[in-house]
C-alpha cells in the first residue's frame, strides 16, 4: 500500500506542479472539471448502486454544476443551480410515481452534485486570484503533509479512536500527527518549495501562514470525516480505484473540498 502511494505521488506531483504554475487557466479548469466529473460518477455509483435512473439524474446535475463553476463566472453557477433544482424536482414529479422515494433520491443527488461539482471547482477560482498558483500549492502542501503525518503517526502511536462509527481507523494520535504535518507542510512550502519553484506568497508572514495551516488542517480533517460518513452510509470502503494505493477521486479530494473555499474567501476578504 505504501509503495503504491509513493509511486503514484512520484508521478502525480511533478505533473500537478506543472499544471498549476505553467498551464493556462482554461487547461487547469478543464483538468479540475474532469476530476470533478469522475468524482460525480463515483458518488452516484455509491449512492445509487441498484438504481440506474437516479444515477443518470445525479450525474447530469453534478456535471451541470461542475461545468458552470469551471467557467469562473458566478452568474453561470447561479443559473446552473436554478436549473438543477427546477429540473430535479420536475424529473421527480413526472418520472417517479413513488415520489416520496424520488425526493429522497433527489436530495442525495443534489448533495453529491454540490459537494463535488461546486466545492472542488473553487480551485479554479483560487487559481485565478493574485498569487493564485502559489496559494494552490500552499494549500496542497499543507493538506498532503497533514495526510502523511496522520498516516505515519496514526500507524505508529494510534491507540485512542477519534470517531469509530464514522472511521474506525482514525485515532486522536493520528489527528495530532495531521496537525503537526500541516505546520511542517506550510513551513516547507514557504521556506523551500515555493522559492524553489520561483514563486512565493508576498506579504504573508510566518504567523499568518502557520495559523492558516492549522485552520486548513482542521477543516480538512472535518472534510475527510464527512466523506467517511458518506461511505459508511453507502456501505462502501473506497469510492473507486483510479489512483493506485489511494482509492478513487473522492478518496483523494475529501481533505481538499472544505479548505479550498475557506481559503478562497479568506483571501477575497483579507
Amino acid at each position: 500500500m505504501l509503495r503504491a502511494r509513493l509511486a503514484t505521488a512520484a508521478v502525480a506531483i511533478p505533473l500537478l506542479l506543472l499544471l498549476i504554475l505553467r498551464a493556462p487557466l482554461w487547461m487547469f479548469a478543464s483538468v479540475v472539471g474532469l476530476i470533478a466529473a469522475l468524482g460525480v460518477i463515483e458518488y452516484v455509483a455509491m449512492a445509487f448502486p441498484d438504481h440506474s435512473a437516479p444515477r443518470v439524474m445525479g450525474t447530469g446535475l453534478g456535471w451541470l454544476l461542475a461545468a458552470a463553476t469551471a467557467t469562473g463566472r458566478p452568474e453561470w453557477l447561479s443559473c446552473a443551480v436554478v436549473i438543477a433544482f427546477i429540473g430535479g424536482l420536475s424529473w421527480t414529479l413526472f418520472t417517479r410515481p413513488d415520489f416520496e422515494r424520488g425526493l429522497a433520491d433527489l436530495g442525495l443527488a443534489l448533495l453529491g452534485a454540490g459537494y463535488i461539482g461546486i466545492l472542488l471547482l473553487y480551485f479554479v477560482w483560487l487559481r485565478s486570484m493574485p498569487l493564485g498558483g502559489s496559494w494552490v500549492i500552499f494549500l496542497l502542501a499543507v493538506v498532503m503533509a497533514g495526510d502523511s503525518g496522520g498516516y505515519f503517526v496514526g500507524h505508529a502511536f494510534g491507540a485512542h479512536k477519534l470517531m469509530p462509527r464514522v472511521s474506525p481507523g482514525k485515532t486522536i494520535e493520528g489527528s495530532a500527527g495531521i496537525a503537526a504535518g500541516n505546520v511542517l507542510g506550510a513551513s516547507l512550502a514557504k521556506l523551500i518549495l515555493l522559492p524553489l519553484l520561483g514563486v512565493g506568497l508576498t506579504g504573508v508572514g510566518w504567523g499568518e501562514a502557520l495559523a492558516l495551516a492549522l485552520v486548513i488542517g482542521l477543516v480538512a480533517q472535518i472534510g475527510d470525516l464527512c466523506e467517511s460518513m458518506m461511505k459508511r452510509t453507502f456501505a462502501t470502503k473506497e469510492s473507486g480505484w483510479i489512483f493506485p494505493g489511494h482509492g478513487g477521486v473522492l478518496d483523494r479530494i475529501d481533505s481538499l473540498v472544505f479548505p479550498v473555499p475557506l481559503l478562497y474567501y479568506y483571501l477575497l476578504w483579507r
